[in-house]
């Protein structure tokens, strides 16, 4: 996991790097799991191929949809996703605060939500150019590529960048919200939120909300099995029932289901590598953890 420095902690959230060249994986290790996200993500693929993957009709057996571009961008996901690898590959995926990259692309959000598309399609000359320039650094430090191609893009204020946390920035957002000076009242606060993100304030909490409930879940299970019911009173639901349901619309399992899969599968090495992050005190300023 790649974390922004300073001057664009205000653009990137995180960055991911998955690299298996080398790794002896069975087919159902090369699948991919990930939550659904008000993220914008682009996406590199410095070599192998990827594929989204569809569930499957009435056999239970998932489709593979086209392979993904070499440089792709995925709008925000309101499902989770999956997606398989035929061998090895080596990507790297970057979260894009929504406002940022809807300033930077000069396009509304919610045009892009729950697509994958050659970046080519929508993405000015610039932001394009800066891009593909991430590719000659496959093999070396692609990220600090990326960072150093996009400051000239990005003029705002420099930000701390901590281990990526979606609570965060959904404060400081609304905090933004409610200091502009575009009006006040609640309707103008609630649209200016959605014009930014192309969600709902109600829409982003449902992904803070689920957020503290796996950190809760980090902090207690090293010493015991966790306690949902408690996990849920701390994280803000009103019960466990609810809890259960809006995780899985965010990971598409129970929490007991994925608590399973997290601790025993390899295709959700994504939600291990965020769990890793939150662990360590990462601090700002290129800090990089690798699993």
């Amino acid at each position: 996991m790649h974390i922004p420095s300073a001057a664009l902690g205000a653009c990137l959230l995180a960055g991911v790097e998955r690299d298996t060249r080398g790794c002896v994986l069975e087919e159902a290790e090369r699948f991919n799991y990930y939550p659904a996200t008000p993220m914008v993500v682009i996406s590199w693929i410095f070599e192998g191929t990827l594929h989204m993957v569809e569930e499957g009709g009435s056999s239970f057996q998932p489709m593979l949809r086209p392979a993904l571009p070499r440089l792709v961008v995925s709008g925000p996901q309101r499902r989770p996703s999956v997606s398989w690898s035929p061998g090895e590959v080596h990507a790297l995926s970057v979260g894009f605060y929504p406002e940022a990259i809807g300033r930077l692309i000069g396009r509304p959000i919610d045009l892009y939500f729950d697509q994958h598309l050659p970046l080519e399609t929508v993405a000015p000359t610039a932001l394009l150019q800066a891009c593909e320039a991430v590719f000659g650094a496959a093999d070396q430090d692609p990220f600090a590529v990326l960072e150093a191609q996009f400051q000239p893009l990005w003029r705002e204020p420099r930000q701390a960048s901590p281990a990526p946390y979606l609570g965060n920035w959904v404060r400081l957002l609304t905090t933004r919200a409610t200091h502009s000076t575009a009006g006040q009242s609640l309707r103008q606060w609630q649209r200016r939120v959605r014009d930014w993100t192309g969600q709902s304030y109600r829409d982003l909490q449902l992904f803070v909300r689920v957020e503290e409930a796996f950190i809760r879940r980090t902090e207690t299970c090293n010493s015991s099995a966790p306690d949902l019911a408690d996990i849920a009173a701390d994280a803000g639901f009103a019960d466990q029932s609810h809890m259960g349901r809006e995780v899985r619309r965010v990971t598409g399992l129970s929490p007991a289901r994925f608590g399973e899969r997290l601790a025993n599968d390899e295709a959700f090495w994504y939600y291990r590598l965020v769990e890793s992050s939150r662990k360590e005190d990462c601090k700002a300023g290129g800090v990089t953890c690798r699993i």
